[in-house]
């Protein structure tokens, strides 16, 4: 089904910011603080309002994990979304964050898994902010039954879990076949698979495994676009990053309304503004679609503003 294409006008430069580490990744934000996530699970929080390039703090994410027990495990960080529960009067709310590098599954289901984490923080006598995370929950999806109650198996390659919080439900994405040049098959179309589960009960020290009879919904959208990274939830849709535009992949945003399984619209970037930055992840802000995305070969990372008037 066609759609709509869009420019990139109306786009650009929100703010700077310096990276401790090489690859940000994940990208998540409440009261006026940018939460954007780094390969192995660090956490680096940045003051949005002021637009500081420097983070107010830099920590672990529970989750944290650079390859333990092997590399299938490392915590790439891929995306993460806040929810609408808060955790023992904790004003942050929770935060459900995408853990996992490998393409392949052990025991307990694929390696992509969701981590529930409690982000406190603490405001010493001189205004610093001093955060900590901590693990409540594991989601792990398992693909057991599925074809048997008539659905594809949801978590091939590396699935990415948006959480729509005043719904109450997690939404994996992933695709047919991987999103590269070299997988796509002569005569056949790749598609994005969207599965749709219900938000498991959080319950400290669990981990909750989702099969095929847990599934509520799922269909696929037929598109050959290339390169997925990651997505949001916002208003009933799903807004979806592409790109790696220094291996000729263009950046992208797909819009995908969820009520009419569809998608919706597609953001191209003809006007070059976002270079050859990497797009990451995304999260609204103060009515904005912003995008994080690694400056290659530069200590900065940019926060882009996606056309002002996207946001539907």
């Amino acid at each position: 089904m066609a759609y709509e294409h869009l420019s990139s006008a109306g786009s650009g430069l929100y703010m700077k910011f310096r990276k401790p580490l090489t690859s940000a990744q994940g990208i998540a934000s409440w009261n006026d603080r940018a939460f954007i996530l780094y390969d192995t699970g660090a956490c680096a929080v940045y003051d949005l309002k002021n637009r500081r390039v420097r983070p107010l703090d830099v920590f672990p994410l529970g989750s944290y994990n650079w390859g333990k027990p092997n590399l299938d495990f490392k915590n790439h960080a891929n995306s993460c979304n806040f929810s609408h529960q808060h955790w023992d009067g904790n004003p942050i709310p929770l935060l459900y964050v995408d853990v996992g590098a490998g393409i392949g599954a052990d025991e307990d289901g694929y390696f992509y898994r969701v981590a529930v984490e409690n982000i406190t923080c603490q405001v010493d006598a001189e205004g610093n902010e001093n955060y900590r995370g901590q693990v409540l929950q594991t989601i792990t999806v398992k693909p057991e039954g599925d074809e048997a109650r008539g659905f594809r198996d949801p978590g091939w390659g590396c699935p990415c879990h948006v959480l729509d919080a005043e719904g109450g439900y997690l939404y994996a994405v992933t695709a047919r076949f991987r999103t590269t040049r070299a997988a796509l098959r002569p005569g056949e179309k790749n598609a994005l698979i969207i599965t749709k589960y219900a938000v498991p009960e959080v319950v400290a020290g669990t981990k909750v495994q989702l099969t095929g009879k847990d599934i509520l919904d799922q269909w696929e959208l037929e598109d050959d676009t290339l390169f997925t990274q990651s997505g949001i939830f916002h208003n009933g849709k799903i807004y979806y990053f592409f790109g790696c535009a220094i291996h000729d992949y263009p950046n992208h945003v797909m819009v995908i309304d969820l009520e009419n399984r569809r998608i919706e619209k597609r953001i191209d970037d003809d006007l070059g503004i976002f270079g050859l930055d990497e797009f990451e992840c995304g999260t609204v802000y103060n009515g904005m679609l912003l995008v994080n995305a690694n400056e290659v070969g530069s200590p900065d990372g940019n926060l882009y503003v996606i056309r002002e008037d996207i946001l539907g």
